[in-house]
């Protein structure tokens, strides 16, 4: 049996304990940053932002000499970025797609929207 891409890609319920999407305890990232990853989601509902946790895994991919990512298959979109797009009803194409086919609920990341930034 295959797994479904969306439902693997979508897996992740809630952040890591030190998601950048965190209001405490997240990842410090550069001034702007974090904010500038929130306009490129919006503005592009086909992209993504992976959790750094699935890059940085023995399954995920890897780097190239010119520091360009090669993904593995295994990455999954961070929940942090995920519910931060709920909470702004503003989910990705691939998120529509997995609610339609009932594989991801759209409340999946409702517990979580609370300790996110705004």
């Amino acid at each position: 049996m295959s797994r479904n891409p969306f439902a693997h890609h979508l897996r992740l319920k809630k952040p890591c304990e030190n998601c950048p999407f965190l209001k405490v305890g997240g990842i410090e990232l550069a001034p702007g940053r974090l904010q500038g990853i929130i306009e490129g989601l919006l503005s592009d509902d086909r992209s993504t932002f992976q959790c750094h946790k699935s890059v940085h895994s023995k399954h995920g991919g890897e780097w190239d000499d010119d520091g360009h990512y090669q993904p593995s298959g295994h990455e999954a979109m961070c929940a942090g970025a995920a519910a931060t797009l709920m909470k702004r009803r503003r989910p990705t194409v691939a998120m529509r797609i997995a609610f339609a086919q009932g594989v991801v609920s759209p409340t999946q990341w409702d517990a979580c929207v609370d300790t996110l930034v705004d």
